[in-house]
């Protein structure tokens, strides 16, 4: 096998594309490596669904995949046909995109490395071509690939705030529960940025009234975005975000003690951590501060007891246990507690859906996490789209395989 027959190999070039040549030029103490690609003479070409002799030609050029380090550049003339309508159009080539001065394979080097972790500045650097024409290939390639994802299964959804730069820069995301994938994005955390993310899944074939349910914290620009936008769907707080407007309630009569006992200084994430999670020696620290600073030992024992009437209400799907729960803290005439006990009783039509439908926004939290690694990675966006993009890339369950769509 020789030189051409290997790169043809290599490119897999069909007929009636071949190898022309393969030179090699030296840049200093660098090789680049030239394949210059050509057809056969009397070839006619395909363009929408017709057979079209060549009419003229295009110098193109295109960067592959480096060859032992050097880099390794394509040349084709490519063929021009004269349609019926008196246009002249280029004729797609099999190993690159239109528009595109990449091979398919360098582009798909670009989407695994993004894939495997690095920032698009990192890609750009690695392989000498800038952030810029990294994220010209990761668009391109997240553009198609939404416009062709069937979304319009969705039926439950979960609705979270993450933050899009330092201070007050925030996106809302809209994922599919049970599909585990971002569908939209919206700019802010309130109602508008809610509707805005609503459309982008729409846009694509989402359909807001298939949607039965939607997790979430409680929000009020959340839970009234969905009243709006979405009366048939239930709005679902979980167990998550009860847990942890119940730990801010006892971390608030901590503060408050704190002023009056000395000794609950530096306890902070003690009272905050489950009981079965204690060691032995924590175990008998909050019985000791329990006793002798009897409010944040009310709160703490009314935490726990939360948590265990949650796991036998969520195993029976019956929310009579938390109704005796909500009684006995009420009893206990601390502020912080029978504030939390209003909230939840205000907020009750979403708890009871939870025991009904057992739908958690765990999603959406791993979701946020993963957006602030994405955010972490590229130390912070300056362009927002581009940071959307990236939500996509890694959150969006696209296909994203090189592919022809010209």
């Amino acid at each position: 096998m020789n030189t051409k027959e290997l790169c043809e190999l290599g490119l897999d070039l069909q007929e009636p594309w071949y190898v022309k040549e393969v030179t090699v030029e030296k840049l200093g103490s660098e090789l680049l490596l030239h394949i210059e690609i050509d057809h056969r003479k009397g070839s006619r070409f395909k363009v929408d669904e017709s057979d079209y002799p060549v009419y003229d030609h295009q110098k193109r050029t295109w960067q592959h995949l480096n060859f032992f380090e050097h880099r390794c550049q394509i040349h084709a003339r490519v063929p021009r046909v004269l349609l019926p309508d008196g246009k002249v159009k280029l004729v797609s080539v099999p190993w690159a995109n239109a528009g595109s001065s990449f091979t398919l394979k360098y582009e798909d080097n670009v989407l695994s490395l993004v894939r495997e972790g690095m920032s698009a500045s990192g890609v750009g650097n690695r392989l000498g071509i800038g952030a810029r024409r990294v994220y010209r290939i990761i668009r391109r390639y997240v553009s198609v690939a939404l416009a062709t994802q069937d979304i319009s299964e969705v039926k439950e959804l979960s609705v979270d705030e993450t933050s899009s730069r330092k201070g007050h820069n925030y996106l809302t995301i809209l994922a599919d529960r049970k599909a585990k994938k971002v569908v939209g994005v919206g700019s802010g955390k309130d109602k508008d940025a809610f509707a805005h993310a609503l459309i982008d899944m729409e846009v694509r074939g989402g359909d807001r009234s298939q949607v039965r349910a939607v997790t979430m914290d409680m929000s009020r620009s959340y839970i009234s975005a969905v009243n709006e936008y979405m009366e048939q769907a239930d709005i679902v707080f979980d167990r998550f975000h009860i847990a942890k407007k119940m730990n801010s309630a006892v971390d608030q009569i901590r503060r408050e003690d704190r002023k009056e006992y000395q000794e609950l200084k530096n306890s902070r994430y003690l009272w905050l951590r489950n009981g079965t999670q204690l060691t032995g020696k924590q175990t008998k620290q909050i019985e000791a501060l329990s006793k002798a600073c009897p409010n944040i030992g009310e709160a703490y024992r009314l935490k726990e007891m939360l948590k265990i009437v949650l796991d036998e209400a969520y195993q029976k799907r019956k929310i009579t246990p938390l109704n005796k729960w909500v009684k006995e803290a009420w009893k206990s005439n601390l502020g912080p507690i029978r504030k939390f006990v209003n909230m939840l009783r205000d907020h009750w039509y979403g708890v009871k859906a939870y025991f009904y439908r057992l739908s958690t926004n765990a999603f959406a939290e791993r979701v946020n996490l993963k957006i602030q690694e994405i955010k972490r990675i590229a130390k912070g966006y300056r362009n927002i789209h581009n940071f959307i993009i990236m939500i996509y890339f890694h959150l969006g369950g696209l296909n994203l395989k090189p592919t022809k769509f010209d």
